[in-house]
């Protein structure tokens, strides 16, 4: 029922959405297909509240494959089915909430756009395709839902088709993806290698391909015994999940992503394509579980890319773009709590984060609806005339910089301390924890600049920029309630009942809830001490509407442009793609076309010139046959005049 009703809507404004005047029906059956979703997967996660460590396995069979005398002598059958566990009731409020949130939004904020069908359309079979992936109950299905999120978001990022910048950061964006996917997909295949020729006659597919509860004992005894090919696909599935989550290297499709509408990017961001990797990471550690290799590989990829995008976050002009490095960074303490064994915890992280960054980027869009810019450095005074949009603002501000009593402090405190206790026993982890607490100070840092910016002093830095007003109450309810969710969202893990939906096995969680040991107290204090001068120096710099410019001769500047041009990684792989694959195309399409079809092609006019040359020889002539005949007769009659001693001789004396 939660994905049909999106589902439903997508088909019907589809089909008749172009006959409504502006398109306005069709957002008005998107919103309540989503509400729909969003009041059953309530209904779930209460229902799965009441009942710990259970869960519901609906599957059905696809097609069965015969065995054969090699790998699989037994045969097995693909399932597709539907899981309801803890983590996917988890999983269903954050989709279906923020869903329904950003589509009532986008009644208002999209008002006067062109293309309104496509637009609600595009967005229900979004909310479908992630609805469906967090219900899959195998791989398989998992990876067939993964990539209709990938193809909506190729359309919803390049909603605005008709400017180069958009088309091309669709275009970025699918094929930046793509590269993770391709690398997932050998996962999958690796994972399917292992253990269906491993398993029981038929078992492991029979079960749901892959991570259903009921192969948990049987997965967990083959681990030990595959740790070279379970490291490799480990890695194959760390490397889908950094495509997907956009983090380092495969981070670059994000920031660009920001040239679709931002209710677009609030829910990418939030609860749909982002998230999809982090539970995809979530659900193989719990269910498969990753080498100490991939565990390492984690980590580091998690612990730099918190640090390494919150750099590139505090020089950026752009509020969209600021909020999405913020994403990037964000997704790497989930990341990084996968890698310390805190899976749940990273879990939590993206329920609280979704609530919190929904809200910046709507706050932000509420700015832009406004005034027509995302320019920072022309904006300012707008609390004065936009109060709950600044108010908004900065209580999704005050959640990411982890202030308590926040969401964002409670879900980010408990990876720091999960994180500090796994380096612990591992040294190699320290440098990538590290990094994570330095990305404290500048979260809050970055995010507070941009309140300052946007909010702060006695009027508009731009003179010509319209008068600034709060949207219509379409547009300020999700503000609202998403408001109400950060700040409260965090405090839903002292809840017995909720505890449970982060307790899939019901069993205890460490850091579920959080403890208060001295060294969890210390850690939270350190955290709290980092956001605090963070938000410090952002007003020492910006606050009170001062724009603070560097020296023209500032030692600084070099690191500016180097933050700005985001390291030169998108230039790099630019260059890759112009310098190396399409040379690569070009020497491929020199030998497709001169090589291969020059060969085919040569022999055929090769043949066609003998055989046009024979054909000649047939002249339906009597005579000419006759003297061909003779003179065949002659040459033969020569050659044995000339050869025929040698080859007596030759005979005679063997």
């Amino acid at each position: 029922m939660v994905p049909l009703a999106p589902a439903l809507a997508f088909v019907s404004i589809s089909f008749v959405g172009r006959r409504w005047p502006k398109g306005e029906w069709g957002g008005w059956i998107a919103v309540v297909a989503a509400g729909f979703s969003m009041v059953v997967s309530v209904l779930i996660a209460l229902g799965e509240m009441g009942a710990p460590g259970t869960y519901t396995d609906v599957s059905y069979t696809w097609f069965n494959l015969p065995g054969s005398p090699g790998a699989f002598p037994n045969g097995f059958r693909l399932v597709i089915g539907t899981l309801v566990d803890p983590i996917s009731a988890l999983m269903l409020l954050v989709v279906t909430v923020v869903g329904f949130l950003v589509m009532l939004y986008s009644i208002g904020y999209m008002h006067h756009d062109r293309g309104l069908p496509r637009y609600y359309a595009e967005l229900s079979l979004f909310l479908t395709a992630m609805i469906g992936l967090v219900l899959s109950d195998n791989l398989l299905e998992f990876f067939l839902f993964w990539e209709l999120v990938g193809v909506c978001s190729y359309f919803l990022i390049g909603f605005y088709y008709e400017k180069p910048s958009a088309a091309s950061a669709a275009k970025e964006a699918f094929i930046v993806t793509r590269v993770g996917d391709v690398l997932f997909l050998a996962g999958i295949f690796v994972y399917f290698a292992t253990y269906a020729t491993s398993g029981p006659a038929g078992g492991w597919a029979a079960n749901g391909f892959l991570f259903a509860y009921g192969n948990a004992p049987f997965l967990a005894g083959v681990l030990g015994g595959n740790s070279f090919l379970l490291t490799v696909a480990g890695l194959f599935i760390v490397a889908g999940a950094a495509g997907k989550s956009a983090q380092f290297p495969l981070h670059v499709w994000l920031p660009d992503a920001m040239e679709g509408p931002t209710t677009v990017s609030a829910l990418i961001h939030a609860a749909t394509m982002v998230a999809a990797g982090v539970y995809l990471l979530a659900v193989t550690s719990l269910f498969l579980g990753f080498t100490s290799l991939d565990l390492l590989v984690i980590v580091a990829i998690g612990g730099f890319t918190t640090f390494f995008a919150a750099t590139m976050a505090v020089v950026n002009p752009d509020i969209k773009r600021v909020i999405a490095y913020s994403t990037i960074s964000q997704l790497g303490y989930m990341v990084l709590a996968i890698g310390v064994g805190g899976a749940m915890l990273g879990l939590f992280h993206l329920f609280t984060h979704a609530f919190f960054k929904a809200l910046l980027f709507l706050a932000a869009g509420s700015v832009i609806h406004a005034i027509g810019t995302q320019d920072l450095f022309k904006m300012g005074g707008l609390r004065k005339t936009m109060r709950l949009t600044s108010a908004a603002f900065l209580v999704g501000g005050l959640a990411l910089a982890g202030i308590p009593p926040f969401g964002g402090f409670w879900s980010k405190d408990d990876i720091l301390s999960a994180a500090v206790q796994a380096a612990e026993a591992h040294a190699a982890y320290w440098p990538f924890v590290v990094l994570a607490f330095a990305a404290v100070y500048l979260t809050a840092y970055y995010i507070f600049r941009v309140w300052f910016l946007t909010f702060s002093g006695d009027a508009v830095r731009d003179p010509s920029l319209p008068a600034a007003h709060e949207g219509g109450w379409v547009m300020q309810v999700p503000l609202i309630a998403l408001s109400v969710f950060a700040v409260v969202a965090g405090l839903f893990v002292f809840v017995p009942s909720f505890q449970t939906l982060l307790q899939p096995f019901g069993v205890a969680v460490a850091g579920i809830p959080p403890t208060y040991t001295s060294t969890d107290l210390a850690l939270s204090a350190i955290s709290v001490v980092l956001a605090g001068a963070g938000i410090a120096t952002a007003y020492a710099l910006w606050g009170g509407g001062r724009v603070y410019e560097l020296a023209p001769r500032s030692a600084a500047r070099p690191i500016r442009q180097l933050l700005l041009e985001r390291y030169y990684f998108k230039a790099a792989y630019d260059a890759i793609g112009r310098r190396g694959i399409y040379t690569l195309a070009r020497v491929a399409d020199f030998v497709d076309r001169y090589v291969i079809d020059g060969t085919v092609h040569g022999l055929e006019r090769a043949m066609g010139a003998v055989s046009d040359r024979l054909r000649r020889a047939q002249t339906g002539v009597v005579s000419d046959y006759a003297a061909y005949v003779v003179a065949g007769l002659l040459f033969v009659f020569v050659v044995l005049l000339l050869v025929g001693p040698y080859v007596v001789n030759a005979w005679g004396g063997g």
